[in-house]
């Protein structure tokens, strides 16, 4: 099917094939959260439009749109650890009741023991969902010896004023990437304010990491943010700078250290074969 943009081409945006990790190929991982601001001009198609607008729609319409229907499952947002299981679904009209968002429910006509729930677009609080959660997995695959990331899943965050006049955040749920990459590979956006044409789609968005993040948390042993242990906004700007450095060194020793054993050991064995004869 063509596309109704002029030289774009919805053939290329095939289902594109999950990046795998298998346990026995990786030498090292690490996690790392970020927060993404989306005010940030990087971040800018996540959030535009802000309201749906025709056939256009930004990430979190887009998402609602797909669990309200059951096309999506989503799971609950807990601090510190993420399950994706039946257990920790979310429920959507539970979510839609905090929110206060109306609707209107139907039982699904492909699962009857299922609702789908109709939400006016101007109801989708989509402009209030200015900041996300992504979870991301750097690892060294001895496969190819290549660095890779992978992102794990992400998470939206609605910010709204409370009873009080208090702005606060309420990270809705997580989303498991892989489960949302047919959905995010048909979404396209625009990464280029100057030029519309210039797309790309959501799932290319987030693995050729185009978005800007600041880190808030890596895996650790004491399971900590960095919020946990640093008190005021100087010092976390900079510890998020060293873990930002520390990461991009360790990747680049770890892969320098990796690409250089094969050839060790050759030596090695020509050594071995040399001392015998």
């Amino acid at each position: 099917m063509p596309s109704d943009l002029p030289g774009l081409s919805l053939e290329k945006n095939k289902l594109p094939k999950a990046v795998s990790i298998q346990a026995d190929n990786i030498l090292w991982q690490r996690d790392v959260y970020r927060m993404l601001d989306l005010t940030k001009e990087k971040n800018a198609p996540l959030y535009h439009p802000a309201q749906p607008d025709g056939q256009r729609k930004n990430l979190f319409s887009m998402l609602f749109e797909l669990v309200a229907s059951n096309q999506l499952a989503v799971y609950e947002y807990m601090d510190k650890k993420e399950v994706f299981s039946d257990e920790y679904k979310v429920n959507m009209e539970e979510l839609l009741n905090r929110f206060w968002i109306p609707f209107e429910s139907t039982p699904d006509p492909k699962n009857p023991t299922l609702m789908v729930y109709t939400v006016d677009e101007a109801d989708i609080p989509s402009q209030e969902v200015t900041l996300y959660y992504v979870k991301e997995s750097y690892f060294l695959d001895q496969r190819n010896s290549s660095i890779r990331m992978k992102t794990i899943a992400f998470c939206p965050v609605l910010v709204r004023e409370d009873e009080m006049g208090e702005i606060r955040r309420y990270p809705l749920f997580w989303v498991a990437f892989d489960t949302a990459r047919e959905a995010l590979s048909r979404q396209t956006v625009s990464t280029n304010k100057y030029n519309s044409v210039n797309r790309i789609s959501l799932y290319d968005f987030f693995v050729q990491h185009q978005y800007q993040g600041d880190i808030y948390r890596v895996s650790n042993l004491m399971d900590q943010n960095i919020m946990d242990y640093c008190s005021t906004p100087e010092e976390i700007a900079a510890e998020q700078e060293r873990l930002e450095q520390e990461l991009k060194d360790i990747t680049a020793t770890l892969w320098s250290a990796h690409k250089k054993e094969p050839a060790s050991k050759g030596r090695k064995s020509s050594a071995n074969k040399s001392g015998k004869q």
